[in-house]
């Protein structure tokens, strides 16, 4: 990953916590105009980091070739995997 990648990365998981807090403990920030502007936006976002992350994932060599279906899959089905893999894998360099 580039440092673009990573930036956008750190800013889209932000986004999403922040995004997630802000609904909790707001309550009166619940409205329809309101939440359809957050989640247009941060359907964008998260699509962006999807990209990214899938990118990574297919370009990067993996010590076993089922590890590269097993993060897809992750990355595709639950979404907080993606923290994880960029924890582990996404930040640091590719060989």
């Amino acid at each position: 990953m580039n440092t673009f990648e990573k930036i956008y990365s750190v800013l889209a998981i932000l986004f999403a916590l922040g995004l997630l807090c802000v609904l909790v403990f707001f309550p009166e920030l619940r409205q329809l105009n309101r939440l359809l502007t957050a989640s247009l936006l941060g359907l964008l976002v998260n699509m962006g980091l999807m990209f990214i992350v899938l990118r990574d994932i297919f370009l990067r060599r993996f010590s076993d070739q089922n590890m590269r279906y097993i993060w897809l899959a992750l990355a595709l089905l639950i979404w907080p995997s993606v923290i994880y893999y960029l924890v582990r894998h996404g930040f640091r360099p590719r060989n």
